[in-house]
């Protein structure tokens, strides 16, 4: 028996030791993605929309993303006049619903993203999007994918505890409940 055969099955052994832990961690990986996806599906943010906004404008620009405008403004980036004609990035603007919405330039991979914050009667949803560069039609927008992994780290630099519990698979806390006005007193007049 060659030397090589007789080591094969101690390599054999090493092989799957060392792809245990591995694949262990990627299903780790995996459920915790789902944990992740499942809860910011229904996550609704209890800061009003002033509050989260700019954090959203500030984790766009440290990924690298050119913002435009007034928004380029509160994150420190150069935004020139002629920007507003070559680049894809928008603005915030208003949602008819009472929201934000805002696009990035595209990056050097083809990607940009729109963030779209909307508030409703269970708190803020926020989503941010992915959209990818059309190769067949240059300067269209292609795929789009919600950005979990975006999301996620916005609500870990909002609401950390928030974070934290749906990472666990624990349901947020809920949402503050909108203001109303006091209901009406339904006893008259002393008669």
């Amino acid at each position: 028996m060659t030397r090589a055969a007789r080591l094969l099955p101690a390599f054999a052994l090493a092989a799957l030791a060392l792809a245990g832990p591995g694949c262990a961690s990627l299903s780790e990986y995996r459920a915790r993605g789902k944990l992740v996806r499942a809860g910011l599906g229904t996550f609704r943010y209890r800061q009003p929309v002033e509050q989260v906004w700019p954090v959203v404008q500030r984790l766009l620009a440290d990924r690298g993303l050119a913002l435009a405008g007034k928004d380029a403004e509160a994150v420190g980036q150069k935004s020139g006049p002629l920007s507003r004609f070559s680049s894809a990035a928008k603005e915030t603007r208003s949602t008819p619903g009472g929201g934000l919405l805002l696009e990035t330039a595209w990056n050097q991979y083809g990607s940009r993203w729109r963030a779209e914050a909307e508030p409703d009667a269970a708190g803020l949803r926020v989503v941010l999007t992915r959209i990818e560069l059309n190769q067949q039609e240059v300067g269209s927008d292609g795929v789009t994918l919600r950005d979990f992994d975006m999301e996620f780290d916005l609500l870990q630099r909002v609401d950390p505890e928030a974070a934290e519990r749906i990472e666990e698979g624990k349901p947020p806390a809920p949402a503050a409940p909108p203001a109303t006005a006091p209901a009406p007193s339904t006893v008259g007049p002393p008669g």
